[in-house]
């Protein structure tokens, strides 16, 4: 049995049908008489756009609406984020509960100790 050589590994099947679809590609956007300018332009637009759309949904949440809810005792081990994923409800991030129960229990940091009674946030609908 021979072995393969590292180009006939990595060459594709039909090499020429794959170099005839690029230059396919290539003719395409020649005679649509496009800058390449314009095309850089669309693609850095396009992803600040979906990058900022990101960013806003991943902040969404309004804390204005948030009350004090019911309370419970932190055990041994637990984390903010731990608690918040046992009691948020499912509509809301983590992040976004998080700080609403730093600021409803008037926390300045996310450290949390064993025996301290937290308040959970409820947020109105």
């Amino acid at each position: 049995m021979r072995y393969s050589t590292y180009q006939s590994i990595y060459e594709p099947v039909n090499s020429e049908a794959v170099k005839s679809n690029i230059g396919h590609v290539k003719r395409l956007f020649a005679d649509a008489k496009i800058p390449t300018w314009m095309l850089k332009l669309i693609m850095v637009s396009l992803i600040i756009f979906v990058g900022c759309s990101t960013v806003l949904t991943v902040f969404a949440g309004d804390e204005g609406d948030v009350l004090p809810g019911g309370k419970i005792a932190v055990s041994q081990g637990e984390t903010l984020w731990s608690i918040s994923l046992e009691h948020k409800p499912e509509n809301i991030d983590t992040r976004v509960y998080i700080e609403a129960m730093k600021k409803v229990n008037q926390l300045e940091s996310t450290s949390i100790q064993a025996g301290q009674v937290l308040i959970l946030p409820q947020f109105t609908p």
